[in-house]
């Protein structure tokens, strides 16, 4: 069967998903790839590279602010596996959930996430730990294995000597991406190593033993994927300033900054913006249940897309600023948010690869 891509493009980078073969989607900047996305294996043998495409299509909006690369195989091993990638993709932004299920009644045992490639030899990383409160920082100037735990890391972000960057960090439901410590015979193995070329982030989030039989349910994930290529440029602030404290995911604090855009007009900027982890399980509709821990970056970069597209309308804007003391203020994802999404470009039919 032919592969097959879609693609979402915009100033200085190519976003691309594919049908098959060795990756499910890769990121282009300036026409080199600076990183990839594995692929998904299923009880430490059943490879996704194996797959057989379900659906691969692309669909953009009206304004063009954001473009949903949306894509579906089906492994025809063990019992059979449904995976589903559901990709949003903004200017210098990409959010993305990936849901695998058995089929035929079957159960999801050890599960091993797409492994993350970052390639063309950068020369420096900084990642952080779901349980820090502080970025390591490592110079690539060799092999080495960096990291290996059963905790994964909350952030990755990825130099180049050109000035490129990529960032990896986990969506909302962090809880999910640390689900091994709260399953009786299950643990997790995370590791980040460098050979030389490429640096290596691999996630096998469910690792079960022989004597436990896995619950029978699906699973998903969400990810956010930030880049930018040289130097930063942040939209000048505005007169009309807002601040909503605490964490973003809870509904109350939705409503507030939604309710602060309606309301206003021109050029707008939130400010004093701070991501946490947050354990509070009613902002995601567990009240009264533990172990629901959430991570709301991603809900800071949803909102940009929200309320730029309500005030572009009248010709407005939204920028989003960091509060001075936080510790993702110099990750790349803080820094595009200080900046006004950019429309993507037209694109035509899909192409075989």
């Amino acid at each position: 069967m032919t592969e097959r891509k879609y693609s979402a493009s915009g100033p200085g980078f190519e976003f691309s998903v594919f049908s098959r073969g060795k990756h499910a989607a890769e990121l282009a900047l300036n026409g080199v790839r600076k990183f990839a996305l594995g692929r998904v294996t299923l009880e430490e043998k059943f490879s996704e590279t194996g797959a057989l495409e379900k659906k691969l299509r692309r669909h953009e909006t009206a304004d063009m602010l954001s473009v949903g690369l949306d894509s579906l195989n089906i492994l025809p091993f063990g019992c059979e596996y449904a995976i589903g990638r559901d990709f949003e993709v903004t200017d210098g932004f990409a959010e993305f959930s990936n849901d695998i299920s058995a089929m035929h009644y079957g159960r999801v045992g050890s599960l091993e996430l797409e492994p993350l490639y970052f390639s063309e030899k950068p020369c420096r990383a900084a990642f952080i730990r779901a349980d820090e409160k502080k970025f390591t920082l490592v110079e690539l100037d060799k092999e080495k294995e960096i990291y290996s735990g059963n905790i994964p890391l909350l952030m990755l972000k990825v130099e180049w000597s050109c000035g490129d960057c990529v960032e990896y960090s986990v969506g909302t439901d962090l809880w999910r991406h640390c689900a091994a410590e709260g399953i009786s015979g299950a643990t997790a193995e995370f590791t980040l190593a460098f050979d030389g070329e490429t640096l290596s982030y691999e996630r096998r989030v469910l690792i079960y033993s022989e004597e436990t039989e896995p619950e029978k349910r699906p699973w998903r994930f969400k990810n956010l994927i930030a880049w930018r290529s040289g130097e930063s440029v942040s939209a000048p602030a505005g007169e009309n300033t807002f601040a909503v404290p605490g964490c973003q995911v809870n509904p109350a604090s939705r409503r507030e900054v939604r309710r602060k855009v309606r309301s206003g007009k021109g050029d707008m900027c939130l400010v004093n913006a701070s991501p946490c982890i947050c354990s509070e399980s009613a902002h995601v509709e567990r009240p009264g249940r533990a172990g629901y821990t959430h991570f709301d970056l991603a809900e800071y970069v949803s909102f940009r897309l929200w309320a730029n597209r309500q005030l572009k309308k009248s010709g407005g804007s939204l920028a989003i600023y960091p509060a001075e003391k936080t510790i993702f203020k110099n990750t790349v994802a803080m820094q595009n948010l200080q900046s006004v999404p950019r429309p993507l470009e037209m694109m035509g039919d899909n192409e075989d690869v």
